[in-house]
């Protein structure tokens, strides 16, 4: 028989393999081989980039050959290499999430004033809790490390920017001194700035300085500041205002650090703590007072606090004649406006504190107590409580005002104008209360002793007294008024021309023209900043202001103007000519954004040794100083940004910060 096919066999169709998906897992074709979704009978090798047949032999027989051998090595090869790049990678993303956890771990300890070792169980801690997490197995932080991450990366940090801007840029200084726990001296050097992009005002502490205790000389404290400026290529020249208290050896007429700084900066400003100023102003009228009062709340605060049991007592009585319990507040030697909050506190707590010592001296029979009972029931020593309610309050309200972190040297000169006609109205002819500034308070400008005004409730009280008693304490209270009035002449800006001036920044002058009056040319401005723009280019756009802007952008700036006064200038800043596209009011915005950075007050720099007593207390008092001036810039820094430890956002400055080499200097 021959080997031979039939006919049917010879017209039977090859039937042709599709591909199968296996081949796909096998470790044999895996690398190279890929599906045709096109062709389902064909694959391709991606190594060789050729179609072949799907039949097995096919396969085979492809894989088998030279060229494909050789393409396939050099698959491997970029395969291995492209899985390298991957990895790595992969590790550099994991080691940044790694120092960024690390620093913002520093943060927290830093803003909430948490001691530094407790780092040492907080990070095996977390490790526990956090077994699963790649980046937390990868964080390796200790008191050292979160040592050196506060020191070295997140203070310069918050701090590289601020002296950038101000080396090319005007700005104000805060000076301070005070001591700590330890008893050392630091200088607070903070620095007051118009960011130049943003327009907004910034008050950041730049350094806070040890200073040589023995030395507190006013050549020793301008060192140390002129040291930490140029240090920092910080030109001195750049410098328009100077805030400090009023301190002899800070704003003394001879030698003084104030004089000092005027031999390298002629066209600084002084500008005398407001604050400061008021609680002087408060401490020299309370000389012409009896001491009874200071006395008194003293007496009573130390006798109530020296023992539970009292504390108990007065509780109980307050409780039966008040409905409420409040705490006898403790006077501060130097805290002169504290005095007024003292002064109400015992004032609310008067027929229980009556009650409370008459027990008190049946049951402990001390000299003290009826010393207090004494003074307790004597009705003039209630009437100098009630006029010194009445008279500091003004002073506290005042006080209270400028410490705000708003904008206020706009408002400078009237709310001091406003305290003076406002105490003197209480003693001085009305006729004389429109030229306050250059009053002179002789007898003959006076109120006649009996018209003199004390308050409503003191009146009321002191009217039940003998008339020949009344005149001797309102003659008291009069020179208590004499001083305050005297001292405002000579420590606030009631008649400095240049603060005047500064009212040019509040929106219902520069925005209309009909509240001008005596603002025509801002003359001691011009004289003062002169070289900062065109003095003459600054009257025209200065008088063109008002004029150049619809009604809506009037309203809408004088609204912005109310919140936000710096936001307002930067607004107008923008505002284009049509010609030429170019700045349309350059240099009063130049003036604008000079005076916003002259410091209303010194209450920063209070709010800076606030945190410096926060971080350094008595169970760490061996804290370092470059520490401490660390973690206080940190925390000024957030403070200024309204930024807390969730919402800092660590950048890769932070991040190329974080090595060896810069850790462990």
């Amino acid at each position: 028989m021959r080997n031979e096919l039939s006919k049917e066999e010879c017209h039977r169709e090859y039937r042709k393999k599709q591909f199968q998906q296996q081949r796909l897992s096998d470790e044999k074709y895996k690398l190279w081989l890929r599906e045709v979704k096109s062709e389902p009978t064909k694959c391709k090798c991606i190594a060789c980039n050729v179609e072949i047949m799907c039949g097995k032999s096919e396969i085979e027989k492809h894989a088998n050959s030279i060229k494909h051998s050789t393409n396939v090595k050099s698959l491997r090869g970029s395969k291995s290499l492209l899985s390298s790049f991957t990895k790595s990678k992969e590790n550099e993303i994991l080691e940044n999430n790694i120092k960024i956890s690390e620093i913002k771990l520093a943060a927290f300890l830093a803003e909430h004033n948490v001691a530094l070792h407790t780092i040492d169980h907080l990070t095996p801690l977390l490790k526990e809790i956090f077994h699963d997490s790649k980046i937390c197995k990868g964080v390796n932080l200790h008191r050292t490390k979160v040592t050196s991450v506060i020191k070295n990366i997140i203070a310069p940090v918050e701090i590289y920017e601020t002296v950038e801007i101000i080396k090319n840029n005007p700005f104000s200084v805060l000076v301070d001194e005070s001591t700590d726990l330890t008893c050392q001296k630091f200088l607070c050097l903070l620095v007051r700035f118009v960011h130049p992009n943003s327009g907004m005002v910034h008050t950041k502490l730049l350094e806070l300085v040890p200073v040589n205790a023995i030395n507190c000389s006013a050549k020793s404290i301008y060192g140390h500041f002129k040291e930490c400026l140029l240090k920092k290529n910080i030109p001195l020249n750049n410098i328009v205002g100077v805030a400090c208290d009023g301190a002899a050896v800070m704003v003394g007429i001879h030698n003084s650090f104030m004089t000092c700084m005027v031999e390298d900066s002629p066209k600084v400003i002084k500008m005398q703590c407001i604050c400061h100023s008021s609680a002087l102003v408060a401490s020299k009228a309370c000389l012409n007072l009896p001491r009874t009062v200071e006395q008194l709340i003293r007496s009573i605060s130390s006798y109530v606090s020296g023992s539970a049991k009292r504390c108990a007592q007065l509780v109980e009585i307050q409780e039966f004649f008040d409905n409420q319990r409040k705490t006898i507040l403790k006077l501060a030697e130097t805290r002169w406006l504290a005095l007024h909050q003292c002064v109400v506190r015992v004032l609310e707590c008067w027929p229980s504190l009556i009650e409370y010592f008459r027990i008190a001296l049946f049951e402990d029979k001390l000299k003290s107590a009826q010393t207090i009972l004494d003074e307790l029931l004597n009705p003039y020593t209630k009437c100098y409580f009630l006029f010194l309610k009445y008279a500091l309050n003004y002073l506290n309200t005042f006080n209270a005002l400028f410490q705000s972190r708003e904008i206020m040297i706009h408002k400078l000169f009237d709310q001091s104008l406003n305290l003076m006609k406002i105490i003197c109205q209480n003693f001085v002819k009305p006729s004389l209360l429109d030229n306050i500034s250059c009053l002179n308070f002789h007898i003959s400008n006076l109120l006649p002793v009996e018209e003199v005004f004390l308050g409503a409730e003191c009146q009321s009280l002191l009217n039940l007294q003998p008339i020949d008693n009344i005149n001797v304490f309102k003659e008291k209270c009069q020179k208590f008024y004499i001083t305050v009035a005297e001292e405002i002449i000579k420590r606030l800006p009631i008649s400095n021309n240049l603060f005047k001036e500064f009212k040019f920044l509040d929106p219902e002058i520069a925005l209309d023209a009909n509240n001008r009056a005596g603002f025509d040319n801002l003359p001691l401005l011009s004289e003062q900043f002169g070289n900062y723009f065109d003095k003459f280019e600054l009257i025209n756009e200065w008088r063109q202001l008002p004029s150049s802007l619809n009604n809506s952008q009037t309203i809408h700036l004088k609204n912005l103007g109310v919140v936000d006064n710096a936001q307002m200038w930067k607004e107008i800043s923008v505002l284009k000519n049509f010609v030429n596209d170019s700045p349309k009011f350059p240099n009063i915005c130049t003036l604008a954004r000079l005076v916003l950075t002259l410091p209303h007050s010194n209450a920063e720099a209070e709010r800076i040794f606030s945190i410096v007593n926060d971080v350094k207390t008595k169970k760490r008092n061996r804290i370092g100083n470059d520490t401490l001036n660390s973690i206080s810039i940190i925390r000024s820094s957030f403070q200024d940004k309204n930024q807390t430890c969730m919402n800092f956002k660590v950048n890769k400055d932070h991040i190329a910060l974080h090595n060896t080499h810069n850790l462990y200097l």
